[in-house]
């Protein structure tokens, strides 16, 4: 990373941001707007901050590089601006507009305005006064009537009322009010002209466009921490410094307030309760010490102290049944501690099951103590978990890379993928030719030669030591079906990685896609999972994937995605092929490209694996259409 005073503003950054918000870097959003902070004046962007009650916290407070005194424009506290009291709509949005008159920026970002109350008319008169206004999501909270998580709630998506089930919970809002809450929010943020969102996460994004289709794009820009300060330490020394005890494995929690519902508490009870005679539970937040068996460590800011009790654990629990992203299973991961949560939100955009983590059922405290066990008895998983979760969070979340997302985002780059792209060549089946023909290959997508660039060539060579069979035939339709279709993943029994690593380089050569791949990798036997880890960590693609222990119909109860190609390995026998493509057909957009592998063994003849047999009565039902055969593989189509 090049020192501050090195970075100079180039010509497609604003010259100068103003972040505005109601508690400034109080709490979760504040404390990632602090590093939001951080990251416009490292990109050279003049900064000030504008909000409703500070709360006497400064940047220095929580701040982690030396803050660079002619970038920064400091906070201003505009306590008696409170909307939804004594000063009419109209007032609080003039005083507001007076306010961000006095900075004269070019940019402003707007955060959480909950505890503030701020009508949310002022986002288009900040437009009207000529500044660029961002919204930045950290929650649910701008495309509801009122609250922050929805919960189950679905009001959301067709019109918050009175009949709010939480009304008056926080954000507390007259139940009179909330249908012209929700309605505002329409009118603010529908259709192209709306205002510009920024998501926290792409679960927050989906969420949104979801609420408002009719909205404008949505990007995601990850929230990020200081890689220098959050990483691993000694942890002996860190147990040492802290007063925790020795002896037994130490698992940290963390939130700012353990009594929030959304945070799971009771879970977390359950878990400790059942687990507290095996592991030392440790955790920082308001409230924490109300746990029985749990140590409680206080609400701190400060980054360093932060990672000093990161650095203790051996690992990281996350407990949150609501959670847009998840700012301190970010910092574990940064920590190099393995982290084990609820798959909730974005949390699956931090953790890579299998790989830096486990992600356990929502709400399933059974399954958490399962995960716990299982993840401090298997030192296999420790040994590539710990080290991948911090380089992964490096890649993903450093300092570099969320001011480098913000660079992207200025001058005007969308990431984007490849979009739904099937095949459109079809080979007829001719067994004469295609049985022997392992170590040919006629391209499914139009293409002037049968390779798509040198990697391709010798993609079979390169990863021939990797576990896993596959005739060159194999390994040249997969890395081209990945380069064309490779945006979403799944690969229904992984082995031992080397297919994954085909279909993850192919993807990754395609300079169409500024997107990161995203692969899905099944298997029901867990020694296939630990080589598939310890695979992709090696050949560095772990950051891309999640993996999955178990079935088909298992993973497609747990995990919403869309694929976009399917390498079908699984279960080799008739009713598994069925079944497997039987979910797929339900599953799957029509016209998904999906690889079925061993479709030419001569294993079917005898009936001792039934995959042609399975394949050939689904296409005969109408589901897929055959395009032709590569190695020992048939490639098919869903319809």
């Amino acid at each position: 990373m090049k020192p501050l005073n090195s970075r100079l503003l180039t010509a497609d950054l604003p010259r100068r941001v103003l972040f505005l918000n109601d508690v400034s870097f109080q709490y979760g959003a504040g404390v990632a707007q602090a590093r939001q902070v951080e990251g416009m004046i490292a990109l050279g962007i003049e900064t000030g901050v504008l909000a409703w009650s500070p709360g006497g916290i400064e940047l220095g407070h929580v701040a982690t590089r030396r803050i660079e005194p002619d970038l920064w424009l400091g906070v201003r506290e505009v306590n008696h601006l409170e909307g939804g009291k004594s000063l009419s709509d109209d007032a609080v949005i003039a005083g507001i507009l007076m306010e961000v008159a006095r900075f004269d920026p070019t940019v402003v970002i707007v955060g959480n305005l909950h505890a503030a109350r701020w009508p949310f008319r002022l986002l288009t008169a900040l437009r009207d006064i000529g500044c660029r206004v961002i919204a930045f999501l950290h929650d649910a909270y701008l495309f509801t009537g009122r609250c922050a998580y929805p919960g189950n709630c679905q009001l959301y998506l067709t019109g918050c009322n009175e009949t709010c089930p939480t009304a008056t919970e926080y954000p507390a809002l007259d139940p009179s009010l909330i249908a012209g809450a929700w309605q505002i929010r329409r009118e603010i943020f529908g259709g192209p002209d709306g205002i510009e969102i920024v998501a926290n996460s792409d679960w927050s994004k989906q969420m949104f466009k979801t609420a408002l289709p009719a909205s404008r794009a949505v990007e995601t820009i990850h929230l990020g921490a200081d890689e220098f300060i959050f990483k691993p330490g000694d942890k002996h020394a860190a147990r040492k410094l802290l007063g925790l005890p020795e002896g037994k494995p130490i698992v940290l929690c963390a939130a700012v307030n353990f009594r929030e519902n959304r945070k799971g508490g009771q879970h977390l009870r359950d878990i400790v309760a059942a687990l507290r005679d095996e592991v030392t539970f440790a955790a920082f937040g308001h409230n924490a010490q109300e746990i029985p068996g749990m140590i409680g460590m206080g609400y701190h800011l400060a980054a360093d102290k932060l990672a000093l009790i990161y650095q203790a654990a051996d690992l990281f629990l996350g407990t949150a049944t609501e959670e847009a992203f998840g700012q301190t299973i970010m910092e574990a991961q940064l920590c190099g501690v393995a982290v084990i949560a609820f798959q909730a939100g974005g949390v699956e955009e931090i953790v890579r099951n299998e790989i830096t983590g486990k992600l356990v059922r929502n709400g399933d405290a059974a399954e958490a103590i399962a995960a716990i066990r299982a993840a401090l008895s298997d030192p296999r998983f420790f040994a590539v978990a710990g080290p991948w979760a911090r380089q992964y969070a490096v890649a993903r979340f450093s300092n570099w890379a969320h001011e480098h997302r913000w660079h992207v985002f200025f001058n005007g780059q969308r990431q984007a993928g490849t979009g739904f792209n099937p095949p459109a060549l079809a080979y007829a089946l001719d067994e004469r030719i295609d049985i022997p023909s392992t170590t040919t290959h006629r391209p499914s997508w139009p293409a002037e030669g049968p390779f798509i660039n040198e990697e391709h060539a010798k993609i079979f060579e390169t990863t021939a030591a990797l576990p896993g069979w596959q005739t060159p035939g194999d390994s040249f339709k997969l890395y081209e079906m990945a380069y064309h279709a490779g945006d979403v993943i799944l690969e229904i029994g992984t082995f031992g990685g080397r297919s994954a690593t085909v279909e993850l380089r192919g993807a990754l050569a395609n300079p169409a896609r500024t997107q990161a791949p995203k692969f899905y990798g099944i298997d029901i036997v867990d020694d296939a999972i630990t080589r598939t880890r310890q695979i992709l960590a090696g050949e560095m693609l772990g950051h891309y994937c999640h993996l999955f222990h178990g079935n088909l119909q298992a993973f497609v109860k747990r995990w919403s995605i869309t694929p976009t190609m399917v390498f079908l390995d699984g279960d080799h026998t008739f009713d598994g092929v069925a079944a497997d493509l039987k979910t797929l057909s339900s599953y799957l957009k029509p016209g998904t490209p999906i690889l079925v592998h061993d479709f030419l063994n001569h294993d079917n003849d005898t009936d001792s694996i039934g995959v042609k047999r399975a394949a050939q009565d689904w296409e005969k039902a109408g589901h897929g259409r055959f395009m032709g055969c590569a190695g020992c593989c048939a490639l098919y189509v869903t319809l």
